[in-house]
């Protein structure tokens, strides 16, 4: 049942049962920041719909269990650490507003909020609300923001592809045997000597010299095709490790209509024909199977197997601290080009959206660049292709482009050409995405000093100027003529500051070393770990002597 913790302070307060001098150390510390400025911000009304209304035991405050997960990720401890540190550690009374009594955890109670906490994705709308109210109490200015991505791994080993087709056939057998004995009974003593020893560890047959590497890959393609051969329709079919055996010889293998015969000196000489060949490497899905631990992690081919963590932050001149705005985990294998939109659209949902948003390459398409300008933010980032030669753009006397018109892509605002005239119709053309059509009067474009420069043409039914802009093509040609002439680089020199952040993330929150799986997990890890990146920073900021912090908060 869900209860608010009591605003009642108590007597008994460790703080309060101290000497004088030490409790004025304590108060000049990080722990009274926390205590007045930070617990405060966690809404347990957000955290209501975990628990039952009207029946059950109350819940411990939702505000101790929780900021004891901040503290946990804010200083980067394990369960065990964290509780040890909560029993012992006054500083964390102190944060907490706890008695000593009170400063007690079971693991259970962290694992079952934690659990709730992923059944209901809460995890997001408690980073998303607690950020916005520590943006409300420090005021940073979120109107420019940069925009990066940082590889993580979850909880996994990094296997070869030898050993994930061995430990996925080994995770499926060893779980087929304890939930069904019988099944597992019919499957060829041969082929379970390969991968099961008897106390269902692993075999060393994925560990082979890169000689004879390829010739067991071969084996095993055709085991997994055995295996789903002959428990195809059983009771296996409903277990999720016979999901992933199945999973794994779709991308690993091709069923071909010959059978195959295995070689005498193969390690299946003997067991039958089977139609199976393994794919080359260069046709397996960077979106395949990883690790039968971890289903969701995908390969990306320059930073390896895992996740994306996108990371949104605040990076206007004037804020003397930066508020991380958003995360969200994204596959590996996906390009960030695919997360501009949405991390602009999340923040939008929020208002959090800002005017200005820097970020690398790839996330400044054309097609992004005109979408985000749709959405009333300007996308500062490095244009692909060839540059444009500064001796070109100077020129006075060159044709002119839709790129020199000043356009709205909404197609609801006149456009304004080159010579300072307004468009006396603009529409978007339904049949050309991003292509906008723009009309002017013909008395004044022939009067116009830069008619003979001008791209629009006469047309003689409307009796009118007309002019087809690729939105697109003009967005990259004016991000092009920017950094050709130097407006671009100053104002792109801010977006550098984002890998400080990362770095932040991973080694002072353990954003590099995760210590679940599976994509869920990850991305309340993710989202638990910039929270707390955002409250150490805002203690950081409103502790009076910086210098009284813990080395993890320095």
């Amino acid at each position: 049942m869900f209860r608010k913790r009591d605003a009642q302070g108590s007597l008994f307060e460790s703080s309060l049962l101290i000497p004088a001098a030490k409790a004025k150390r304590l108060q000049g510390s990080w722990a009274e920041t926390f205590r007045q400025r930070a617990l405060p911000l966690i809404d347990e009304e957000i955290f209501a719909p975990l628990y039952c209304e009207d029946n059950g035991r109350p819940n411990r405050p939702v505000q101790t269990v929780f900021g004891v997960l901040l503290l946990k990720d804010m200083f980067d401890l394990t369960d065990a650490q964290t509780l040890e540190q909560l029993e012992y550690n006054l500083q964390w009374h102190h944060a907490l507003h706890l008695t000593a009594e009170e400063a007690h955890l079971p693991q259970k109670t962290l694992h079952n909020f934690r659990a709730r906490l992923l059944a209901h994705d809460e995890g997001r709308l408690a980073f998303a609300a607690t950020t916005d109210r520590i943006i409300e109490a420090l005021g940073p200015r979120v109107s420019h923001q940069r925009l990066d991505s940082t590889h993580v791994i979850s909880n996994i080993a990094v296997l070869t592809r030898l050993r994930l087709l061995c430990e996925t056939t080994r995770l499926f057998l060893s779980r087929l045997k304890a939930a069904h004995p019988r099944l597992y009974g019919r499957v060829p003593q041969g082929l379970l000597g390969r991968y099961l020893k008897e106390d269902d560890s692993a075999t060393s047959y994925g560990d082979a010299p890169s000689d004879k590497g390829r010739r067991r890959l071969c084996v095993c393609a055709r085991d997994l095709y055995r295996l789903c051969a002959l428990l195809r329709g059983t009771a296996a079919q409903g277990m999720e490790e016979f999901a992933l055996v199945e999973r794994l010889l779709q991308e690993q293998c091709e069923v071909v209509k010959k059978k195959q015969c295995p070689s005498r000196d193969d390690d299946d000489a003997g067991e039958g024909r089977v139609p199976v060949v393994l794919k080359a490497a260069k046709d397996v899905r960077s979106a395949s199977l990883q690790s039968p631990h971890d289903a969701d992690a995908t390969y990306n081919g320059r930073k390896g197997k895992g996740y994306e963590t996108q990371v949104s932050e605040s990076c206007h001149p004037d804020n003397d601290v930066e508020v991380i705005t958003h995360v969200e985990v994204t596959d590996a294998c996906a390009s960030d080009a695919q997360a501009t939109i949405p991390v602009l659209q999340a923040l939008a949902d929020r208002g959090q959206q800002p005017e200005v948003l820097t970020a690398d390459t790839t996330y400044g398409s054309g097609e992004n660049a005109v979408a985000a300008e749709r959405m009333g933010t300007e996308l500062v980032s490095p244009v692909s292709g060839p540059a444009v030669a500064v001796e070109e753009e100077s020129s006075g006397d060159r044709a002119l482009s839709g790129a020199d018109f000043h356009l709205d892509p909404r197609g609801e605002d006149p456009a304004v050409c080159p010579g300072g005239h307004f468009s006396t119709d603009q529409r978007l053309k339904a049949a050309r995405a991003n292509h906008l059509e723009l009309t002017f009067d013909r008395q004044t474009c022939e009067d116009c000093p830069l008619f003979h420069l001008c791209p629009a043409t006469l047309n003689q039914e409307a009796g009118a100027y007309t002019l087809t802009v690729d939105l697109v093509a003009a967005n990259l040609q004016r991000r092009r003529r920017a950094e050709a002439n130097g407006d671009f680089k100053p104002r792109y020199a801010i977006r550098a500051g984002i890998e400080a952040t990362n770095s932040e993330l991973k080694r002072g929150h353990g954003l590099d070393d995760l210590r679940v799986r599976g994509r869920p997990r990850v991305v309340l890890a993710v989202h638990l770990k910039a929270l707390a990146c955002n409250l150490k920073r805002m203690v950081r900021a409103l502790t009076p002597k910086p210098g009284d912090l813990l080395p993890a908060m320095a």
